[in-house]
């Protein structure tokens, strides 16, 4: 098949697990766009927490955001916005109101975390390359219930951070189980992360094919985590990086290298 079109994962796809874009996977990159591909990001992280180095590459041509919740063109116009429901945010506050949750909320160039969370990240997973990250992206509350309610009904997203997996798998059944219209996902071990039942990155993926006139035959997808999954299932060539979770795994027509040994610049090399 013809790849037209390729949608990366960022954390734990493109980039290593410093949180960095290696030299190698940048060129990759680079040469894919010369070559006539249309780049896509596709990540969990709000718009406003993109990394400048991805914001700024001509090579990436759309960002898909808050896994699928806000699609971005180079330009930094916001071009679909899938948020969640007001009467779901409320479900899933009352759903949750006898647990002592680390949430983060991600609105249209805003994100906001618990302070807990800001002033020690290491202590619910944050691993010590991603601190930095926590600290320069996010504003903080020390009432994130309070903020959530008030911003009810323009939020993209919102997601709880624990290291408590039966924690995270008691909630993340029970809202499954209680609010039909929202999409429960995780894009890393610690997060359960929840958006409109629309905001997937598959459904992304369809949106921008369909602007640009691109069959989903014609795309790759690439990614690590549980949030990558059904993307790497729509598109034609589905990929998982070395690194990735055994749904990935299970899921992906292609393995390649891990993160942090370059797995997308072998994909574009393939591709190519």
């Amino acid at each position: 098949m013809k790849i037209k079109l390729i949608a990366l994962d960022l954390d734990g796809t493109a980039l290593k697990s410093n949180n960095s874009l290696s030299t190698v996977v940048k060129k990759a990159i680079k040469r894919a766009s010369e070559n006539g591909i249309t780049v896509v990001a596709a990540s969990g992280r709000p718009y406003g927490s993109m990394p400048d180095y991805i914001l700024n590459m001509n090579a990436f041509k759309y960002f898909i955001t808050s896994n699928g919740a806000g699609i971005y063109d180079n330009k930094r116009n916001r071009i679909k916005s899938v948020q969640l429901k007001e009467k779901s945010v409320l479900e899933i506050l009352e759903l949750t109101k006898d647990y002592d949750l680390i949430w983060e909320a991600f609105l249209e160039g805003e994100t906001c975390t618990d302070k807990r969370y800001y002033d020690n990240p290491q202590k619910y997973g944050c691993s010590a390359a991603y601190v930095d990250y926590v600290r320069n992206s996010r504003g903080y509350s020390d009432d994130m219930r309070g903020y959530i309610y008030k911003n009810r009904n323009r939020l993209d997203s919102i997601e709880f951070v624990s290291t408590d997996a039966e924690l995270r798998k008691t909630i993340w059944n029970m809202i499954e189980k209680s609010v039909p219209d929202v999409y429960v996902t995780s894009s890393s071990t610690h997060f359960v992360e929840i958006m409109d039942g629309q905001a997937t990155k598959a459904n992304a993926l369809r949106f921008i094919c369909d602007m640009l006139n691109v069959s989903l035959e014609n795309t790759a997808a690439a990614g690590n985590a549980d949030n990558d999954v059904d993307m790497i299932v729509e598109a034609g060539l589905g990929v998982a990086v070395k690194n990735a979770c055994g749904n990935c795994k299970n899921n992906a027509d292609l393995i390649v290298s891990s993160n942090d040994d370059d797995g997308i610049a072998e994909l574009i090399d393939i591709i190519l």
